[in-house]
């Protein structure tokens, strides 16, 4: 029987005498679309073109056969063409979303339909099965969903993946009985990488630190990165909380090898929080949350890195934390403060050139707390700005006073830290409590931390920039404890550095020590900037810094910090030797 009366005897012509044809136009013009009939029994009948286009089969190679021809081998074995049949016959109709076999034994991904063809009684004479190729449509979804899942820069997975991997990691600790230890790492030193060699040399960096962590860990372990140069890794099939230290051991040895980035050899180090799973929390975000309580103690002790476990003790501190944090932000918006102050003197005549302002806390909970423990609080709350202002302004109108008394020819030298150099309105902040307490931008100096100063590009950079052409001072505070080369410190607006106390302890004394300082004093004078010395506490380092050039003193040996009062008393006489 040929083709063409097989399919006479299905109503697939219509029955609209106007329109003859219709129907065998449309099967036979359909190519992007598999258009296929079969018998009751589920051999074939029909094929149009956009059939023998996707399968492969000519009309005369596969009229005749059954529709099993074009189904996978475990279709087949599990019975899936029959089964269609039956689900059109019974349902009307059966969805046909799987994977299908050519002539040449390929497969592809089908996304189609089978109905059941009825005559004018309504008795089913065969199906109709229409299909097309979603092979590349799924691949893409596929991809997009993988893309979706990794991190795009290192290739490892990304939040959401870990957020997934977490979930069926945890589920199989649970179910064989072992531990899944989750490490929360961090890179040391990756900031001033970045900042020294550009952001595409710190992008490379990850990447290179992303397959060192996958050459270190095993196929059943998972690595993610959270964003930035934060990575985690999750430690499965563990037996022993133990298992975790040669894990990060290793890894701490690994990244701290040096690597080689666009022909500069750096050097990083990585701080590691482990955290227990279920030993330690059974919920996926208060695990994630212990595993950075324990990074965050590994961060605060050990600058060099390392790595830590979770302990109830962290929690504990944490708790105190946020307990000291809720008597801080109760303490500002009491203005539960003051501001005590330390002379600064001439090396050479010993007159006051300038004090400082210093942070002293009244709060009954914290004030007995060292003042770099609040401003470290401060600074971890979001409370250092609101703070800072405070103290610029309290400073600024003590100094206002003083020159009302006729109290002049020194300076008012006040601390900030970074985030306020980034603060859009400082300059403009300032200028005001300047105007406010008839004072020039001559009589502020403003402090920064030696580090601060060398990464204050940018936004920072052109803060001090501004303010320095406000005609207020800009000192480093700290001076010889950071990472500054001289390249950064020579284009930054800088008028004086402050050598840190912690060069004094063994001055004059010890002769190594001396020979620091005094290399130290000579790199600050070639860059033309005048020293400070602060924490100076005998007659004999007064004489050591004297010698050696320096232009102004600060410690105890001159005057503790005072109250206003007790200063505006001191002011009016030269500080003698």
């Amino acid at each position: 029987m040929s083709t063409q009366k097989k399919r006479a005897k299905l109503p697939l012509k219509p029955t609209d005498k106007a329109n003859p044809g219709l129907l065998d136009a449309i099967f036979a013009s359909a190519t992007e679309y598999a258009i296929i009939t079969t018998d009751p029994k589920g051999s074939i009948v029909s094929w149009n073109k956009g059939a023998e286009l996707v399968f492969g089969y000519a009309p005369d190679e596969i009229v005749g056969k059954p529709l099993a021809l074009i189904f996978t081998s475990e279709d087949n074995a599990d019975g899936v063409p029959m089964r269609e049949l039956t689900y059109a016959r019974d349902i009307g109709r059966s969805d046909d979303v799987r994977w299908h076999r050519r002539k040449d034994g390929s497969v592809f991904w089908a996304d189609g339909v089978m109905t059941p063809i009825r005559d004018f009684n309504g008795e089913i004479t065969g199906y109709l099965k229409i299909l097309r190729d979603e092979t590349e449509r799924r691949r893409a979804e596929a991809e997009r969903a993988q893309m979706a899942r990794i991190d795009l820069l290192t290739g490892v997975g990304n939040r959401s993946e870990l957020e997934e991997r977490l979930s069926e990691m945890s589920a199989a600790a649970l179910r064989n009985g072992n531990l899944l230890l989750i490490h929360m790492m961090d890179l040391n030193n990756f900031k001033q990488i970045n900042d020294r060699w550009g952001h595409q040399a710190g992008d490379r960096l990850l990447q290179q630190v992303a397959r060192s962590i996958r050459e270190a860990i095993r196929d059943s372990d998972f690595v993610a990165r959270l964003g930035g140069d934060e990575f985690v890794v999750l430690q499965a099939n563990v037996q022993t909380p133990a298992t975790g230290a040669s894990l990060a051991i290793k890894l701490i040895e690994t990244l701290s090898n040096p690597i080689q980035i666009d022909g500069h050899e750096v050097v990083i180090g990585v701080s590691i929080g482990i955290a227990v799973f279920p030993d330690d929390a059974g919920d996926h975000d208060e695990l994630m949350r212990k595993a950075d309580l324990a990074l965050y103690k590994v961060k605060n002790e050990r600058s060099h890195g390392g790595y830590h476990y979770y302990s109830k003790q962290l929690d504990a501190e944490a708790h105190n934390k946020a307990q000291l944090i809720a008597s801080l932000k109760r303490a500002v918006k009491a203005r539960a403060f003051r501001l005590h102050y330390q002379p600064q003197v001439d090396a050479r005549s010993g007159n006051i050139v300038a004090v400082e302002a210093l942070l002293r806390c009244q709060d009954a909970a914290l004030a007995n707390r060292p003042v770099e423990e609040i401003i470290a609080l401060a600074i971890d709350s979001g409370q250092m700005l609101e703070l800072s202002l405070w103290v610029l302004t309290e400073a600024c109108a003590q100094f206002g006073k003083w020159q009302a008394q006729g109290l002049t020819d020194f300076k008012m030298c006040i601390n900030l830290c970074p985030r306020e150099l980034l603060y859009a309105e400082l300059s403009e902040h300032i200028e005001r409590i300047l105007r406010e307490n008839k004072l020039d931008g001559e009589d502020i100096e403003i402090e920064i931390t030696e580090n601060q100063a060398v990464e204050s590009d940018g936004p920072g950079s052109t803060m001090l920039a501004r303010l320095r052409s406000l005609g207020v001072t800009i000192a480093i505070d700290d001076f010889g404890t950071g990472y500054s080369s001289l390249s950064k410190l020579r284009g930054l607006p800088v008028d004086k550095v402050k050598l840190d106390r912690s060069f004094l302890e063994r001055i004059p004394a010890d002769q190594d020590s001396c020979a620091v300082v005094s290399a130290i004093i000579t790199l600050a004078h070639t860059l033309r900037l005048k020293i400070i010395v602060e924490g100076v506490e005998s007659p004999e380092q007064v004489s050591f810094f004297r010698r050696e050039g320096c232009e102004i003193l600060q410690g105890n040996f001159f005057s503790k910090p005072l109250p206003a009062e007790a200063i505006s008393r001191l002011l009016k006489f030269p500080v003698q030797d």
